[in-house]
């Protein structure tokens, strides 16, 4: 509407002074959507917050519940911009303004940011809102020196109720104990090579022994976040048998995305891998070593005695030849 209002205004400008039949030159401003704009400074600021958080948080600068935060304030700022970027381009669209390219920018620079989260959130609407997973619930492993070093603002450990153990046998049957026919410490042993072997730090590893089950606490970090993970593994058996059971807990957030689930079955996977392997444990590769400064007795080789063999009979004697005696001279 201004833009024809100062179309008019021109010509009737142009026609006064030049007279009739004078060239008219009409001027046409075209106004900027401010949206635009703004959106694309929106989603660029919430972009570097987003990355912000994750490297500080990665280095130690920042707490865990600090970052995540700070976490889900940029993923709604970039959505925020979105939104403004599709508010921006309906105006461009039905009004013939300008500032299309900045609205555009703003909802790339918002779908960059938003591309990793939305995988790992997919998960949320998959699988149930847990945060502790047992492979066996009614009677889970039990953390002794990781559950005095979560901070006062963490998850705390708790035996899952009956609710929580259907969720969890409905979305993870494959979470059982793990049952191998080897000895209780033969087994402790294989278990705890896997457990360095897929990257967890091991906090205590404390071997069978008395008819007490071995136990074994570690810990691990998210890919993206960098939040940790408390897993504690229990190895009981006898002689001939031994059962491994494994918890993984979130110390941070209300749900675990699939986290702790995936962590037992890489355990288990290593463990069996190192059993098809037939790797042996550090006890049966302790030999005993040979004293020091013995010299090792060689064997002598045996010679085989060489029997010679006639290629051709003796000569019969003269008295057998053709049946008839020599005579003798005499």
């Amino acid at each position: 509407m201004l833009g024809r209002l100062l179309v008019a205004a021109a010509a009737e400008l142009g026609y006064g002074a030049a007279g009739k039949g004078a060239r008219v030159t009409a001027i046409y401003i075209r106004r900027t959507v401010h949206e635009g704009i703004w959106a694309r400074r929106i989603a660029l600021f919430f972009l570097q917050l987003l990355i912000l958080t994750v490297l500080l948080h990665r280095f130690g600068m920042l707490g865990s519940q600090a970052a995540i935060n700070l976490f889900m304030v940029a993923l709604g700022g970039l959505v925020l911009a979105i939104c403004v970027s599709a508010f921006a381009l309906a105006r461009i669209w039905f009004g013939g303004q300008l500032g299309a390219r900045d609205a555009l920018a703003g909802i790339a620079y918002a779908l960059a940011g938003l591309a990793v989260p939305a995988w790992f959130l997919s998960h949320a609407l998959i699988l149930p809102r847990l945060t502790d997973v047992n492979t066996s619930p009614s009677n889970p492993v039990q953390f002794n020196q990781l559950a005095a070093q979560r901070p006062a603002d963490a998850n705390v450990p708790q035996s899952p109720d009956p609710t929580e153990i259907a969720l969890q046998r409905r979305a993870y049957p494959d979470l059982q104990p793990l049952e191998l026919e080897r000895s209780v410490t033969e087994t402790f042993e294989i278990v705890h090579e896997a457990v360095k072997r897929v990257g967890w730090t091991v906090v205590a590893a404390e071997p069978p022994a008395g008819g007490a089950p071995g136990h074994i606490e570690a810990t691990d970090y998210t890919l993206i976040m960098g939040l940790p993970i408390d897993i504690a593994v229990r190895v009981a058996g006898d002689e001939h048998t031994a059962e491994v059971d494994m918890r993984s807990a979130s110390r941070y957030g209300p749900h675990d995305l699939g986290e702790n689930a995936e962590r037992v079955r890489a355990a288990f996977a290593e463990v069996h891998a190192a059993l098809e392997k037939g790797e042996k444990t550090s006890l049966e590769q302790a030999e005993p070593k040979p004293k020091t400064g013995a010299v090792p007795q060689l064997k002598k080789p045996v010679k085989k005695r060489r029997v010679k063999r006639n290629r051709r009979p003796p000569a019969a004697p003269p008295s057998d030849r053709g049946g008839f005696p020599l005579l003798s001279p005499d």
